[in-house]
């Protein structure tokens, strides 16, 4: 199952950077009204994390996820057995936290471009990755909760 995480780290890395080298090619004509006063695709350039949280804080965010993935990488080689739901929590996480680790490293930002607005709130523009990451935390508490229920059976 270890192989599995790789490899849809790789793909969540690899979807990731094509999507955001086809906004930096096309950020000419952004942004581009999806669905009129609900989506658009924008070209945001966030120094920060989620929501701009430290912003222009581009190193240690880097530090934090170099961090993260020797630490998670550490754990998925001692841990010797993985349910479907935690490969692919494991593998979206991880690909979403290299995306973003490729845009610091590449640009010292990170490249956001789904641009929601929600009931006149204009929605933190994220990205691929970013949706990787929360999917990947709710599937894990998912996981976690499906195994607390079967132990007190």
């Amino acid at each position: 199952m270890k192989k599995h995480i790789y490899g849809i780290t790789l793909v969540v890395l690899l979807l990731d950077q094509l999507i955001k080298q086809l906004i930096i090619n096309n950020q000419g004509i952004l942004p581009i009204t999806v669905i009129p006063s609900f989506f658009k695709i924008s070209y945001v350039e966030n120094t920060g994390g989620a929501w701009g949280i430290l912003g222009n804080s581009t190193w240690i965010l880097t530090i934090i996820s170099v961090i993260v993935i020797i630490l998670l990488n550490q754990y998925l080689a001692k841990e010797k057995k993985f349910s479907h739901l935690s490969t692919i929590s494991y593998g979206l996480f991880m690909g979403g936290l290299l995306g973003n680790l490729v845009d610091r490293i590449a640009y010292q930002y990170v490249i956001d471009y789904l641009d929601f607005k929600i009931f006149s709130y204009d929605f933190p523009v994220f990205n691929l990755a970013d949706i990787c990451l929360v999917v990947s935390v709710f599937l894990l508490i998912i996981e976690m909760i499906g195994r607390e229920i079967k132990w007190k059976k």
